[in-house]
This record gives structure tokens, sequence and C-alpha cells, in this order.
């Protein structure tokens, strides 16, 4: 009879303070776990483990749904004088599950915070107080993902049991190292390169169980034509693909047998997209990149949009070439750190470099042929700044009001030899986001634009549209260290006119008006995509 209660209490949700009168339902006639998908199936797994422990049949085994940060409460009625074990495993997108268990005085009984999609608690309420039955509650809270969730309660008596040590192993998804995944991924590198594509992000790991899944927004381009690739590890055997639109529909998959799956998409209208990357069989660690290029109506390959220089094959002069027009533009002479440095593929370089005080620029350019550099800047709170587009030079920047050591960490895809150097940056730029913004704003200078206004947006002031004049205008954006990525939308009514969606901190767009025409209202909208913080805005005219 406790074990009907008990039952009562987690499916129904109230509190079922003495035995009911009737005899209890069946397990038939109770909500049960649900649909025998993988995540059942992995539950099943852990009861049986229980079970071969001694702790008995599970008395319920149910699914409720759970988002990230937002946790899910189910009120509970526990035997005195037994134990209690409550088992969860998250599903979905959930990589972490949290698990605490309040008593009836709101204290904590139990709490399960260890990483991972899994929890456990495990509670023996005294025999002493009134009734039979000990008012607890049970919140189950992802802390990363949103998913399913599904438990399982046993009750046993004190003492029983055989302990708890190596209970989920197999079950939940191997914290297993994502150097095979990047490996594989690397490789794509140059065929992608060769289509004139570029990275929209950086390459994105994930540890995944067999039926789990990754969910991710994408930001769509008219014009632009999308390539998706995905790679794995050691044990993972098939991994699937799916694209959906704004509207939730699916338009590009990938459902091979086979652990490298691809999709391509050239969209008809823009917008926020998702791509799902789901393990069908196996475990361990996946990766994936978006790459893009713009679409080009005939036959052959996409061309390339990166106006990246590449203007020698030696490293020493494409750094050279490179920082000539910065120089040329009023930043400080470069201070050489490297020269020749030897670097492998997937190999990295660390360098210790004390910063001056004010704003500083590294770069970095690698040969010979065709060697992908990446930069991270970091310090001991964690890193400041990373480039890891895909192209032979790479850039990196910080502020800061006084003297200090950075660490710079050198990353190549290709064999050969690398430079760096610093830069000062010009007079009149003192924080980092007028720094990141510096190239993009003398790229509408040198087109006849100047600068009109600049503003600092902070909280709500960032989701605000901004009125665009009718004429020929340009806006450029960039944040500081909080922001990862940033984009900005153009817009005319519901018409997309231009954007800038590019996997970095600034962004920038122009418009000019046919003599004559008219545009309707036209806004412009800034989406910050990863980080936060505050953005500077600039506009200019011609």
């Amino acid at each position: 009879m406790r074990g009907a209660v008990l039952l009562c209490a987690l499916v129904l949700g109230t509190s079922c303070a003495e035995p009911p009168p009737e005899p209890p339902r069946s397990m038939a006639e109770l909500p049960d776990i649900g649909p025998l998908d993988a995540l059942a199936r992995r539950l099943g797994r852990l009861q049986r483990r229980l079970e071969n422990r001694s702790y008995g049949s599970a008395v319920l085994t149910t699914r409720f749904f759970a988002l990230e940060g937002r946790g899910v409460s189910l009120p509970l009625d526990l035997p005195r004088g037994e134990c209690t074990t409550i088992v969860t495993l998250g599903g979905g997108a959930i990589r972490d599950l949290e698990l605490t268990l309040y008593d009836m005085n709101g204290r904590e009984a139990a709490i399960d915070a260890a990483p991972g999609e899994a929890g456990l608690v495990h509670v023996c309420p005294s025999e002493e107080g009134r009734g039979w039955s000990a008012a607890h509650h049970l919140v189950a809270r992802p802390i990363v993902g949103d998913g399913a969730v599904v438990l399982a309660a046993f009750t046993t008596a004190p003492a029983a049991g055989e302990g708890f040590d190596g209970l989920f192993e197999g079950v939940l998804a191997p914290v297993a190292p994502f150097f095979d995944a990047e490996e594989a991924l690397a490789e794509v590198r140059s065929s992608m390169r060769e289509r004139g594509l570029r990275p929209e992000s950086e390459p994105v790991f994930a540890t995944l169980a067999e039926g789990q899944a990754r969910r991710v927004p994408v930001a769509l381009e008219t014009g632009r034509c999308y390539v998706v690739v995905a790679r794995s590890g050691e044990g993972v055997i098939d991994v699937d693909l799916f694209l959906y639109d704004e509207g939730g529909a699916e338009v590009a998959r990938d459902l091979g047998a086979d652990a490298a799956p691809r999709i391509e998409h050239c969209p008809a209208q823009g917008g926020r997209a998702t791509l799902e990357l789901r393990v069908f069989e196996g475990a361990g660690a996946v990766g994936w990149v978006v790459w893009s290029g713009l679409h080009q109506a005939a036959e052959g390959p996409l061309p390339t949009d990166d106006p990246a220089p590449q203007p020698a094959d030696e490293p020493f002069a494409a750094l050279a070439t490179v920082a000539a027009p910065l120089v040329a533009r009023g930043y400080g002479e470069p201070i050489f750190l490297v020269r020749d440095g030897p670097i492998g593929p997937g190999e990295s370089r660390t360098h210790e470099v004390a910063f001056a005080a004010g704003c500083t620029l590294v770069l970095g350019a690698a040969g010979p042929g065709e060697v992908d550099l990446d930069l991270y800047l970091a310090t001991d709170e964690g890193i400041v700044d990373r480039d890891t587009r895909v192209r032979r030079s790479a850039t990196v920047a910080a502020c800061g009001n006084q003297r200090r050591t950075r660490r710079i960490t050198v990353k190549a895809y290709g064999r050969g030899q690398y430079a760096l150097a610093l830069l000062g940056a010009p007079s009149g730029i003192e924080d980092l986001a007028q720094l990141r913004a510096e190239p993009s704003r003398a790229a509408l200078e040198e087109r006849g634009f100047r600068m009109v206004r600049e503003q600092t947006l902070v909280g709500e002031d960032i989701e605000q549209p901004v009125a665009v004049p009718d004429g020929c205008v340009g806006y450029v954006i960039a944040g500081g260290e909080g922001l990862g990525d940033v984009d900005l939308l153009l817009r005319s009514d519901d018409r997309l006119l231009t954007a800038d969606t590019g996997p970095e901190p600034w962004a920038s767009v122009e418009r000019c008006d046919e003599e004559g025409a008219s545009v309707g209202t036209s806004q412009l909208e800034i989406v910050p995509f990863t980080g936060e913080g505050p953005i500077l805005l600039q506009h200019f005219v011609r």
C-alpha cells in the first residue's frame, strides 16, 4: 500500500497523506514511461542494475519535459522507515541535470549536482513524526540543454542495496576528448576552401550517447548556399543530420549509415533555421561546422568572398604585407615575436607576451602553401579573443589600462611555418569595441562614407530597432570581451535588404537607395548571437 501512495504522489502530483480507501490502481492504469525509445532503453538498463543490486523493482517510471535553467517540481510523499532511491536520465539536448530533494520545511534533503545528464538521490525519512508519509519535493533542473527526462523510483528497507558505484557506467555519454573529431573535421577544410566556402563559426563539439541529439540555431541568408559537415570520434558508428527552416519544416537531411554526414542547402528565403545532429548508433565525441558561400546560378565552384590578403608564400613576407595598410592607417610599426616558427597539422604553439597599456593588435600569418592559421588570446581568467576563420592570416586584439602578460596560442591546419607580430592601435582607440570596429570603419571611409554618429548601446537598447534614413548609409557594430558573435540585419518592412551574419563580434552593412526609388520604412536590427555586453554602433552617410 505504501508503494501505491508513492505512485499517486509521483504521477498525479498530489499529496497522499494516508492510504486511499479503495484498492490502488494497477500499474497498467498509471502513466508510464512512454515510447520505448533510446532514452527509455537506457533507463531500463539502470533499472536492471538496481534490481541486481537488491533495490527491488521500480515502483514507478515516468517521463516529463524540462527546459534549461527552469526546474520541474514533483511533490512526493515518501514512506517513513524505508529508503527511497530516485534516478533520472536526461535526453534531447540535456547535458547537465541537477536534482534537489526538499523536505516539508523546504530544507535540502539530498542533492546531486555532479556534471552529467543523469541524477540520483537517496533518502531514508525518519519514522518519527505524524503519519506514515513524509512530504517532499523533487526539483529536476537542466543546467545545460532542454529535453525529456525519465524517472524511476525504488523503495527498500534501510541498509538494503549494494551501493551506487559505477551505476551509470556505459549509460551516460562518455567524457571523450575531441581530438579524433577535430582532426576529421580539419581534413575537410581544404575541399571546402577550394569551393570558396567559409565557416560560419568555429567547429562545435559535443559528447553524445546513442539516441541523443543536439539542436543549434543557424542564421540563413538569401543569396548564399550552406554546407553542414559533421565528423565523429571513436565509438560513434552512425550520425544523422537534419535542417529545419524557421517554420519547423525539414528542408535537408542526411540519414546515411555512417558517421560522416553532410547536407547542402541554398535557401530561397533567409531567417533562423535549426540544425539537429543525432547519434543513431554508438557514443562518443562529435563535431560539426556550418560553411557558406555566395550562391551562383551557373555551374562551377562557388566564388570566395574572403577579402583577406594572401600576398606571399613565406609567412614573414605575408605578415609584412598584411601589416603595411594598418601602419598607413595609424597603427604602430610591427614588433615581430616569431619569424619562422615551425608548426604541423593540428599542433599548437603558445607564447607568453607582455602587452603594454592601451590597445594592441596581434597579427599572425602562415605558409608556405595552404596552411590555415588560428589564433587565441587569453589570460588566466580565460580566452579574450580568437580568430578561427579559414585563411592563412589571423588577427586578435586586447585592451587594458596597465601592462599585463597575455598568452597567445597558435594552431595550424596544415604543415609549415608561422610568424607573429604586435601592433599598437591608432590614437583615439580606447577600448576593444573601437578596435574591432576600425577595419570596417576604414573600409566604409575608403568608399566615401563619413561617420556622423557613434553611440554605445546597453541592455534593452540593443533589442530596439534603429530607424534607417533614406539615402546612402552604412553601419558598423562591435562588442568587447563579453561578446562572442553579433549579427546586423537591415530590413525594409518585412523584406531583408542586407545582413552581416558572420561568426565575429563585429558586423557592418550598407545601403544606397536608387534615385527616386522607395524602399519603405527601413530598420536596423542588432542580434547578439553569443555572449553579452555593451555594443558600439557607428552611423555613416555618403
